[in-house]
């Protein structure tokens, strides 16, 4: 029996077992491109480690996410390179380390005193659910908030027992650490207090003195965010700029309380913030927290809009939350996990833990049960403004199998009519959180993959992958528009045009009202230097939608190249007035002018331009070139050291700047 070995013991094997998992996971995770080609949130995370480590803070830019797992993935790329695996294995690792902190949380609950069963039994029930291995060796911050959020249970239980400031002022600092990950955990400071309330009944001075001293200390983290994004980014945000969008995401109805994304897939460009989006609306550059407080407050007016709609909204996104399935978001891990045979063998489904977890919670310790209560109800109800995913819930995972070895303990050692009470009851929750509830279409999880696939191939620069897995998506969602337009994208991507342009025109069959589509056929046949079929195609969009500015400004543009200036001013012109504040169509539009020797007119849209975008070199390049021209020379150096000055240049601006500088100095 266990209760006769050391109870570290049977820990070791299940570590061990883990850790051979996660071995052959590793090796056939290395097999494919889902942590070397980086998507979405993946990619952000990538991005910005790059030029953490080139040594770029960010200039102009509030942090968007949370800062603490960008820079420790900065921290592992210093080590290892850029790239490569070494995140999956340094993520792998900590995820056996997160088993062994379950053992270890279970075992103090009863400070020894109960049998070892529990904390082998929640170790191994956790080592057998497969998705927080999965998430580990992706570029996603789930196995690092785990951890932290173990250590916050930890140093709460603790906290609770010992009940000293000390203890209480650490699991601030811990729960401040976590939140510079999630910024959704800094709620926790509204109900951690709960547990010094509990805790000190006879002391209301002593109560109220360790509760701000958590707060406080709590709150202590973000003031390096806040001194960074003020003193780099010129902007006062406190921790994040990204709540405002996430909140307008939370509240959209129609997607009946799963992910989706703001911005229509027809975009122009990929605008996860929608701040290009609104500074186009606007006219104007924004700054980060504008942009929140903007979408903070259309998110309460939708939410009011839709106020008969909202219970049912919330009443879903809760079901989904807890409910079995894994709802997926960049990642499906239903299908991968068909794909990998490692996670095929962590048989234990998420519905089973939820269940065995949340019963369990009523036989834990009075204290550590309203720990363990309000740790996991402020995490979702902290979660639930916004969207529910499978990814999202990995923090209370650990927690749910804790509670559940203590209760399948309790239910061994019930006598038969209790233990068939208890019975019954686990198998009526585990029906009603049976995935079948609220899975998604498997045909629609399938499709997604290969399209992201699809994507991946593409930007690997290979072709026949990318036709392939844009074949398989069809095969998955037949006829759909979305499907060919998508796939045209990721070809346009790789300039494989005559493909792409073939996939576009296939999509223009299925959907011969959507506007995008010849939209970006114009584009494509542009680059193929096809000016007539290029503005043949921008007519139909403009007809599709006559209020579109793109449409007339890529026209012009075609116009240009054609060598048709003063068409290419007129219909750039027709751009402007159905979108005064694009700041491309302005920078265009002024060297359309300039072309034709109209420069006061050139340096008017010009100088105003720079007044409203400060940042965009564009506009500050234009300017000086349309100065330089026009015989301003005083004004043109102005304006290209402005240029110089702007943060964040890339390497060919940098030489465009230069070239121009010399050529003004040849002069």
């Amino acid at each position: 029996m266990i209760r006769s070995r050391k109870p570290e013991a049977t820990l070791a094997l299940i570590l061990i077992f883990s850790t051979l998992i996660r071995v052959w996971f590793f090796r056939q995770l290395a097999q494919t491109n889902l942590v070397q080609i980086p998507l979405l949130d993946s990619l952000a995370y990538h991005e910005w480690a790059v030029r953490l480590v080139s040594g770029d803070p960010g200039w102009g830019e509030a942090y968007w996410m949370g800062p603490l797992y960008p820079h420790f993935l900065a921290l592992v790329y210093a080590a290892s390179g850029v790239g490569g695996m070494a995140i999956s294995a340094v993520q792998l690792f900590l995820s056996v380390v997160n088993i062994a902190l379950v053992f270890f949380i279970s075992r103090d609950l009863f400070n020894g005193r109960k049998s070892s069963w529990a904390p082998v039994l929640s170790a191994g029930l956790y080592a057998l659910y497969g998705a927080p291995v999965f998430y580990a060796g992706m570029i996603l911050m789930a196995t690092l908030v785990t951890t932290c959020y173990l250590l916050i249970t930890k140093l709460a239980l603790q906290a609770w027992r010992n009940n000293t400031t000390r203890s209480w002022v650490v699991l601030g600092l811990m729960t401040g650490v976590t939140g510079l990950a999630r910024g959704n955990v800094f709620l926790l400071l509204l109900v951690l207090p709960f547990l010094i309330w509990k805790a000190n009944p006879q002391n209301s001075a002593l109560r109220w003195k360790r509760i701000v001293l958590l707060v406080a200390s709590g709150l202590l983290l973000t003031i390096p965010t806040t001194l960074r994004n003020y003193f780099v980014a010129n902007d006062f945000v406190v921790l994040t700029s990204n709540g405002g969008i996430n909140l307008l995401i939370g509240q959209q109805v129609e997607y009946e309380g799963i992910f989706s994304p703001v911005i229509p897939n027809g975009q122009t460009e990929y605008d996860a913030s929608m701040e290009k989006t609104l500074e186009l609306e606007m006219g104007r550059d924004l700054k980060g927290s504008e942009v929140s407080s903007i979408l903070t407050q259309r998110a309460g007016t939708m939410f009011r809009e839709n106020l008969s709609a909202m219970p049912r909204h919330y009443f879903l996104k809760t079901y989904r939350f807890w409910n079995g399935y894994e709802l997926p978001q960049i990642f499906s891990y239903t299908y991968w996990q068909r794909e990998f045979l490692p996670l095929r063998i962590l048989v234990l489904p998420f519905f089973v833990l939820t269940t065995l977890g949340l019963l369990g919670i009523y036989f834990l310790p009075k204290g550590p049960r309203l720990v363990f209560i309000l740790l996991q109800a402020g995490y979702f109800l902290s979660l639930l403004p916004f969207f529910p995913t499978s990814r999202y819930r990995m923090p209370i995972a650990p927690l749910l199998a804790i509670s559940a070895g203590l209760f399948l303990v309790y239910l061994w050692q019930m006598k038969l009519k209790q233990k068939g009470v208890w019975t019954v009851s686990a198998f009526l929750l585990a029906f009603i959180l049976l995935p079948r509830w609220a899975e998604l279409d498997a045909n629609e999880v399938n499709w997604q993959v290969h399209l992201h696939q699809a994507s991946r191939a593409s930007k690997a620069e290979n072709l026949q992958g990318t036709l392939l897995s844009g074949r398989l998506a069809e095969e998955a969602k037949p006829n759909l528009a979305e499907t060919p337009y998508q796939l045209a994208l990721y070809l346009e991507r790789m300039k494989a045009w005559p493909q792409a342009e073939a996939a576009l025109n296939l999509a223009g069959t299925r959907a011969t009202g959507n506007r995008d589509i010849p939209y970006r056929r114009g584009i494509i046949q542009d680059q193929q230097n096809k000016f007539p079929e290029a503005l043949s195609s921008f007519r139909q969009a403009a007809n599709l939608d006559p209020d579109w500015a793109l449409p007339w400004w890529r026209a012009g543009i075609t116009l240009r190249k054609a060598g048709q200036m003063e068409d290419a001013v007129d219909a750039m012109e027709k751009a402007r007035q159905r979108s005064p504040g694009h700041h491309r169509v302005r920078s265009d539009l002024a060297s359309g002018y300039a072309s034709l020797g109209q420069y006061p007119k050139a340096l008017e849209l010009l100088n105003q331009l720079v007044i409203d975008y400060p940042n965009y070199v564009n506009g500050w390049f234009n300017l000086a070139l349309v100065n330089w021209r026009a015989g301003n020379e005083k004004s043109a150096r102005g304006a290209i050291n402005n240029a110089e000055q702007l943060r964040n240049l890339s390497k060919e601006q940098q030489k465009q700047i230069q070239t121009l500088k010399t050529n003004m100095a040849k002069k």
